[in-house]
């Protein structure tokens, strides 16, 4: 005896498989299998453009391939950044502000990661020290720094940057006494 299948109910279990399955990628809190790191949601409105992306820039921890900066992104994802220190420094008249608080330490990564590197630059600034440092729970520390707010100091050399007004404003907040 053979048995017959309706298409209608064939295409009824194919539509709720389909169904299942984009429940269980998108509708799931924290995905399926829950948040495996403390590091939190990365998602958010500064994060680079595909354009910016396509026009030759690339996202910092992108640009960087260093093992230093495997090791923040392995620190972040984790939860065992202990503190990050910023300096937002004009003229030489603003001291470095340190943090342990996670939301500012989220904060500070956030906007770091949004920002992109372009082509080296010869442009050089002589008066406009930026930094950005993070500490890890084993004791070790990674970080960037800039001339002004335009150029990656990187390896010797300068790289023009785009996407770094969030991270340089908190630190010129955070760094400045208000003038």
């Amino acid at each position: 005896m053979k048995r017959k299948f309706s298409k209608t109910g064939i295409a009824l279990v194919g539509c709720m498989v389909v169904c299942l399955i984009l429940f269980l990628a998108v509708g799931v809190p924290n995905g399926f299998f829950g948040d495996s790191g403390k590091g939190g949601d990365l998602d958010d409105d500064g994060t680079p453009k595909i354009g910016d992306v396509l026009d030759g820039n690339s996202p910092i921890l992108v640009f960087d391939k260093s093992d230093g900066a495997k090791e923040l992104m392995t620190a972040f994802d984790k939860g065992t950044i202990t503190s990050a220190e910023v300096l937002y420094d004009e003229g030489g008249a603003n001291a470095p502000y340190e943090t342990t608080d996670q939301d500012e330490i989220r904060t500070i990564y956030k906007t770091l990661k949004n920002i992109t590197v372009g082509e080296k630059s010869e442009t050089s600034i002589t008066d406009c020290y930026h930094y950005v440092s993070f500490t890890f729970e084993d004791g070790n520390s990674y970080g960037y720094s800039f001339e002004g707010t335009g150029l990656l100091s990187y390896g010797g050399d300068n790289y023009d940057i785009a996407g770094g007004s969030d991270l340089f404003s908190f630190m010129k907040e955070k760094c400045t006494s208000g003038d």
